[in-house]
């Protein structure tokens, strides 16, 4: 899985030092149970998911186990504002607002003034809808699949 830089044995057990394009992890083997269970060290940093995923990845064939080449999902940026508004969505419904006032203090206040035909048609009236309903349905369980689908 990687390219061994260091490998050296004395009195305090073994240590191995692997680095490859998933970057570089140490192993200390200070007991025989460790080659059977072995822990990885991984730095809190910017990579820490990363990081993390791929020492899973390098444990687990260690172990003789494959897993999926698939990275495990991440919520980007832009997928984080999404979620935060849907929540805050969430918030106004459950202060009582409709989805004219979802509208207005997420998107535009120009919805509270609009005539019921031109809001109808809207796509104010359809993202504030869609981003309360995600909300209540973030709120009623959804989380869990933030950390399956990201």
């Amino acid at each position: 899985m990687g390219r061994i830089l260091f490998d050296s044995e004395d009195d305090a057990g073994r240590s191995v030092t692997v680095t490859g394009f998933f970057g570089t992890f140490s192993f200390l083997l200070d007991d025989p149970a460790a080659q059977k269970r072995p822990a990885v060290v991984i730095p809190m940093d910017p990579h820490y998911r990363s990081r993390w995923y791929e020492a899973g990845r390098f444990v687990a064939h260690h172990l003789g186990f494959r897993l999926p080449a698939r990275v495990p999902p991440v919520i980007t940026p832009f997928r984080s504002l999404h979620l935060i508004r849907c929540l805050h969505a969430y918030d106004l419904h459950r202060a009582g607002a409709d989805e004219r006032r979802i509208a207005a203090v997420l998107l535009d206040p120009r919805a509270l003034t609009m005539s019921w035909n031109e809001w109808r048609d809207h796509t104010w009236r359809r993202t504030a809808k869609d981003w309360r309903d995600e909300g209540i349905a973030l709120v009623e369980g959804g989380y869990l699949k933030l950390l399956l689908e990201g």
